[in-house]
């Protein structure tokens, strides 16, 4: 069969068509979506926590989500909102080009899209694109840091796709979820009854050029008063294994690690004398806005609790802590001006495991605080 060269060439401008209109709508369609590190309404709603303003959307877990900005904003039920953006930051010798989309229809279905070309890979925070041998334009590695779809309303959130959790109490001052770790596939569900919140991920991290599949698992729930002060609890799990398919026993979100592996309801079998197929930490967090303008946040996190050293021989507690002290003397309609201190302790083998792939790192890169393990930091600042 024959086909003519000018009815190629036209079958073939519509599909270029169709490609770019569909890309067009992509970045021009993604309120329960996270918002970019680098945006300033990221940036600002930090600032406003400290200020003891907009606390009943305030979280344990994050990230800030376009939702906690527009509260007051009401849509007719038939309604199609979208927001764009277009552009490009640079860092020391860095620039990356960046579009950004995101669309709610009808109120409760919405998706967004963030990807991002770079021509220094190791400049960006988070950036995990694999460069390549050649570039075009500069540019030679690009990657979607954010993208997915969802469903949302007054009582649960349903979300499937690309980014990252940052879970605890705190600006910058999480431990084993962070908001700075590289982008990781996951499906969330959260369910919200008022003063009870709850949540759970469940996501691929990444498979080893060795054929071990990486997962990640979590679950949490908190309470809040919606006005001064949030506690919760939450456990987060890495399991991985050879050619290891996802884990239909950690996809229960009221289940626990403990109870799962200890009476071998895993898809694999832990041999004797073998380090466990997974690893899990669990954390309580507390979020206290004190008289106002005092904010305390405090996060401490188990790993492993030696009971009894001449047993478990060679082992140490695996532990972590952060907490955060946040003042804020001035607040008024045109300015903000914030001190805080903190410090962030990781013990020596919190978050490591006796099998590599079960740490809680991604492409080599923490998961949660930004230095890994058996580190501690101590600062202090000023915001305004």
């Amino acid at each position: 069969m024959i086909i003519p060269y000018q009815h190629t060439i036209k079958n073939t401008q519509r599909a270029l068509i169709l490609i770019i209109v569909w890309y067009l709508i992509m970045l021009t369609v993604l309120d329960a979506q996270p918002i970019p590190n680098e945006f300033f309404q990221f940036k600002s709603q930090k600032l406003l926590y400290d200020a003891g303003e907009n606390w009943e959307s305030l979280t344990l877990f994050g990230p800030i989500r376009y939702q906690h900005l527009n509260k007051s904003k009401k849509n007719s039920a038939d309604s199609l909102y979208i927001n764009a953006r277009a552009g490009l930051y640079t860092r020391n010798n860095g620039v990356a080009l960046y579009g950004f989309g995101h669309f709610t229809y009808q109120k409760h279905f919405f998706g967004y899209l963030y990807p991002r070309i770079v021509n220094e890979v190791n400049t960006f925070q988070r950036y995990s694109g694999i460069p390549r041998y050649i570039s075009r334009g500069g540019f030679s590695s690009g990657e979607t840091d954010l993208s997915g779809i969802g469903f949302q309303n007054s009582w649960v959130t349903l979300q499937v796709g690309r980014g990252r959790e940052s879970w605890g109490a705190g600006n910058d001052s999480q431990l084993a979820l962070s908001e700075d770790s590289p982008a990781y596939d996951y499906a969330m569900l959260g369910s919200d009854y008022g003063n009870l919140r709850v949540n759970y991920i469940h996501g691929f991290l990444e498979s080893t050029p060795d054929g071990i599949n990486r997962y990640i698992t979590s679950r949490g729930m908190e309470w809040t008063d919606k006005k001064s002060l949030v506690v919760g609890v939450s456990e987060t799990i890495i399991y991985s294994g050879l050619n290891r398919p996802l884990d239909i026993g950690y996809m229960n979100p009221i289940s626990s690690h403990l109870e799962i592996e200890l009476n071998n309801r895993l898809n694999v079998v832990n041999p004797p004398n073998v380090p466990s197929s997974a690893n899990g930490v669990w954390q309580i967090s507390l979020d206290w806005l004190i008289k106002d303008r005092l904010r305390l946040s405090g996060n401490y996190l188990i790993d492993e609790f030696v009971i009894d050293p001449e047993i478990e021989i060679g082992k140490e507690h695996g532990k972590a802590y952060s907490a955060r002290l946040a003042y804020t003397p001035i607040r008024n309609k045109y300015d903000i001006l914030t001190t805080y201190a903190s410090v962030v302790y990781i013990g020596t083998s919190t978050f490591r495991h006796g099998m590599g792939t079960n740490n809680f790192v991604q492409r080599g890169k923490p998961l949660g605080w930004q230095q890994g393990s058996d580190g501690q930091e101590l600062k202090a600042g000023i915001n305004y």
